[in-house]
């Protein structure tokens, strides 16, 4: 059997949470605007800090206010909502210029996959001014070019967020790589459904980052299997493992 390394499999990795440990900062950000939000819009589903992580991330902004606003008597408009869906942006890029850190163990990870001749992209929901900011901060920028990275909010005709299929397939098709040989590794359920539903070959869990705490961990992996995940993994270094068993 050959090398897996040997073999034209893509590893397609998302960013906030996976590569990078943004979403906490970027979570929190968002929920300081969202209680300013609420004094101006009344009527808004509240969340406490731990809670609103929980429930929102690897999600829009976008989807986020009206997942709080679903019930409330109070309606924002799409104007209203793409000035904040702005601010938001704004302020999230603020932070994780300055805050945003590499997940544990990715750095040497991400390190192998280059020497060993492994070819991956990065595959995300954010901006690519965000993921620029967060990759910058997180000194990984050397790792992921800029023809290496796709958002799925500036890299398609119109942005088509996770659970949406397209920036996989985008990725796939800009890359000349077969969605089915490609492995894509996603912390959020939101991911892992647009992986599957792009008919990615190999979906691998991510539990590690900060934004899940111990406790939670096992039951967000029962999650992302329930959801389409092949394996899932707490230790980013456990990648290297997996991608050398993956059948040629």
């Amino acid at each position: 059997m050959k090398p897996l390394h040997q073999h034209p499999k893509m590893v397609l990795f998302d960013h906030d949470g996976t590569v990078v440990d943004s979403e906490t900062i970027a979570l929190e950000s968002a929920w300081r605007l969202t209680d300013e939000v609420a004094r101006e819009f009344p009527g808004a589903q509240h969340y406490e800090l731990e809670e609103f992580v929980k429930n929102f991330a690897g999600k829009p902004y976008r989807e986020i206010l009206k997942k709080i606003y679903a019930d409330a008597l109070t309606s924002l408009n799409e104007r209203d909502i793409d000035k904040l869906v702005a601010e938001e942006e704004k302020r999230a890029i603020e932070r994780l210029s300055v805050d945003a850190k590499a997940t544990s163990g990715t750095p040497e990870v991400l390190s192998y996959l280059r020497d060993e001749g492994f070819k991956y992209a990065l595959v995300s929901n954010s901006s690519l001014q965000r993921l620029s900011a967060c990759l910058t901060a997180a000194a990984l920028t050397d790792y992921f070019p800029s023809e290496q990275v796709f958002s799925a909010h500036d890299s398609l005709p119109f942005p088509r967020p996770k659970p949406l299929p397209d920036i996989y397939l985008h990725t796939a098709k800009c890359l000349d790589a077969e969605v089915s040989d490609c492995v894509a590794v996603e912390d959020s359920l939101s991911g892992v459904k647009a992986a599957v539903a792009a008919g990615i070959g190999q979906i691998i869990g991510y539990v590690g980052g900060t934004h899940i705490s111990e406790d939670e961990r096992s039951s967000r992996a029962d999650v992302l299997q329930s959801a389409g995940a092949h394996q899932v993994i707490e230790r980013m270094h456990d990648l290297i493992g997996i991608l050398s068993a993956i059948p040629v």
